[in-house]
């Protein structure tokens, strides 16, 4: 703010002092109407956008889908013995050849591929091992007191060998070996016990991933030594479930 002070003023000073003011102040105002269209100036500019490149993920987490000997992701395989009396020893159990099926398990994607044994007749194998599923139970007469009576068929074994993987459509079936959680290292071959888990492997415990997975396997029965004493016809009622799974 400046303050003007004018000596010796006349009677014309005020008028005189308005025209100064207002010439002041006119030019002024079209020093502020300048200022302010530079600004508008300035503002209407418009700069070029940086370009942008955006980044989006997709996708889905799911299991494979497998087919066994290429059915549906249920099948069973029928190991089927027809034995007569005549063929027990003259002492001990019947042990009856093995029969070997090859299994094969194709997944629509790579994995890597184990299971668990079940045995769906537990209790009814006739010795006790891990080793041992049920063959069921023969009920009968008692020859003595004719009260109902009933005997353990007997067991089988599974032993699984000749493991192979493909691990890509096109590609070969190639040499595996069988892990499981109760051993420190894979193997050619096992016998599969109840309820441990086994899997496609390479030499030593490391999993291998595929999307087809191999194996022959054998089942042995061993028949009671008390079945040829029979009167009329038994069956070999064994059924165990292998359940895959997926993973390590």
């Amino acid at each position: 703010i400046f303050f003007i002070k004018k000596q010796n003023a006349s009677k014309n000073d005020g008028y005189n002092l308005i025209n100064y003011y207002t010439a002041i102040g006119g030019c002024m105002f079209k020093k502020y109407l300048l200022a302010i269209s530079l600004l508008a100036l300035s503002s209407g500019t418009t700069l070029a956008a940086n370009p942008i490149a955006k980044l989006k993920i997709t996708g889905r987490i799911k299991p494979p889908t497998c087919t066994i000997n290429n059915e549906e992701q249920e099948a069973t395989i029928i190991y089927n013995f027809d034995i007569t009396p005549g063929l027990f020893p003259e002492k001990g159990d019947l042990k009856l050849a093995g029969q070997s099926k090859n299994i094969v398990i194709s997944c629509d994607s790579s994995t890597y591929l184990a299971f668990v044994a079940t045995d769906n007749r537990l209790g009814t194998q006739s010795q006790e091992s891990e080793a041992f599923f049920g063959l069921g139970h023969y009920q009968f007469k008692n020859k003595d007191d004719g009260k109902n009576a009933e005997t353990k068929v007997g067991y089988y074994t599974i032993n699984i060998s000749n493991a192979t993987v493909k691990k890509e459509d096109g590609s070969k079936f190639e040499k595996a070996y069988i892990k499981s959680n109760n051993a420190t290292t894979s193997v050619p071959n096992t016998l599969i016990h109840k309820q441990s888990e086994y899997g496609w492997a390479l030499p030593g415990k490391t999993s291998v991933a595929g999307k087809s997975f191999a194996a022959d396997f054998e089942v042995k029965p061993v028949i009671n030594s008390q079945m040829k004493k029979i009167e009329g016809e038994a069956e070999l009622d064994g059924l165990a479930t292998l359940t895959f799974q997926f993973g390590i």
